[in-house]
C-alpha cells in the first residue's frame, strides 16, 4: 500500500474474536463451538489452608519440635541460662506440645475448620516469643506472649464450637 513498504497484504485475514473467548488475544472464529465456561466449585469441607492432612502434619511437626526444643533446654541451655529464663523456655516447649496434641486430635475430626489455624498461630506466637525471650533476654517480648495465649484459647473454644453433633 502507499502508506508502508511491508508485504502484510499477503497474509490471510485474522478471524474475528468471539466475545466469549477466554483471553482477549485468543482467536476463536465467530460461529465456532464455544467451550462451557461455567465453573463448578469442587465440594470441600475444609478451606485450602488447613485440611485434615495438613492439620495432622502440622501437629506431628510441632510435637517433634517441642520434644527437640525441650531436650535442647534440658541439656544445652541448663548451664547457660538462669532458672527463670530456663523455665520460660520449658513453658514454651510444654505449651507447644499441648497445641501439637490438640492438632493431632483435631485432624481426625470432621468439621474442624477454624480451630487448627488458631492453635498453630497461637503456638507459634506464644512458644516462639518465650523461646526468643529466654535466649535473648529482651523483656519486651513478654508482652507478645499473651497474644499467642489468646490465639490458643480461641482455637480451643472454636474446636468445642465446631464439634459435629451425633446423629
Amino acid at each position: 500500500c502507499g502508506e508502508c513498504n511491508s508485504h502484510h497484504h499477503d497474509l490471510p485475514p485474522i478471524p474475528t474474536v468471539s466475545p466469549a473467548s477466554p483471553h482477549r488475544w485468543a482467536r476463536i472464529p465467530t460461529g465456532a463451538p464455544q467451550p462451557d465456561r461455567t465453573l463448578t466449585p469442587a465440594p470441600t469441607r475444609y478451606p485450602a489452608r488447613m485440611t485434615p492432612s495438613r492439620t495432622l502434619r502440622s501437629g506431628a511437626i510441632l510435637a517433634a519440635l517441642a520434644v527437640a526444643l525441650g531436650a535442647f533446654a534440658a541439656h544445652g541451655l541448663k548451664p547457660r541460662l538462669d532458672a527463670a529464663m530456663l523455665a520460660n523456655f520449658e513453658t514454651g516447649a510444654r505449651y507447644q506440645m499441648y497445641a501439637a496434641l490438640a492438632l493431632l486430635a483435631l485432624g481426625t475430626q470432621p468439621g474442624q475448620r477454624r480451630a487448627p489455624g488458631f492453635l498453630l498461630a497461637g503456638a507459634a506466637v506464644f512458644s516462639g516469643s518465650l523461646y526468643v525471650l529466654a535466649l535473648s533476654g529482651v523483656k519486651v517480648l513478654g508482652a507478645v506472649t499473651p497474644l499467642g495465649g489468646a490465639l490458643m484459647i480461641a482455637g480451643f473454644v472454636l474446636a468445642a464450637l465446631d464439634v459435629k453433633k451425633e446423629q
